[in-house]
């Protein structure tokens, strides 16, 4: 395996560590039917697990301190994109955030491998909010919003 830069890493990072803050917000993810509320949650259970493991992937390998150290870089890029989401409705994060993974993964700058945490998380996600793709101007909003936020975190030195 190749031994990755500090920046590597925290591209690796950033894209779980955002999805999992989406799935942490209240009332993001309502299932349809009351009666599969106990199911729903579990499923949840299980992205938020396979987005933190994909998310302390990257830092595995590292001693303590310096595996803080970029964990607290992520956290601190990641939460000036998150106060950017403001009062914008969830399904247009979520796919802000799907066009922003999606164009990552088309680029190979992050490589989803068959059953790795990451692929998991995202193979759980897309049903979940796929009847957003079905709206054209949603659509297109978010794909704007995905460059806008490739354009922030290139402002940060990553994804050049």
């Amino acid at each position: 395996m190749p031994v990755l830069s500090d920046r590597q890493r925290v591209e690796l990072a950033i894209p779980a560590y955002l999805l999992y803050a989406l799935t942490t917000a209240p009332g993001v993810f309502v299932p349809a039917d009351p009666d599969q509320a106990a199911r729903a949650e579990a499923d949840i259970a299980a992205l938020r697990a396979d987005l933190q493991a994909a998310l302390l992937e990257p830092f595995g390998d590292l001693t303590g301190k310096k595996q803080h150290a970029l964990l607290r870089r992520v956290e601190r890029i990641g939460k000036g994109v998150i106060t950017g989401w403001g009062n914008r409705p969830a399904l247009s994060v979520m796919l802000t955030l799907w066009y922003f993974v999606k164009d990552l993964t088309d680029r190979e700058v992050l490589i989803l491998w068959e059953g790795s945490a990451m692929e998991r998380a995202t193979s759980r996600l897309l049903p979940m909010f796929a009847h957003g793709f079905d709206e054209q101007k949603r659509d297109a909003t978010a794909q704007e919003q995905a460059r806008q936020l490739l354009a922030c975190l290139q402002a940060e030195g990553l994804y050049g």
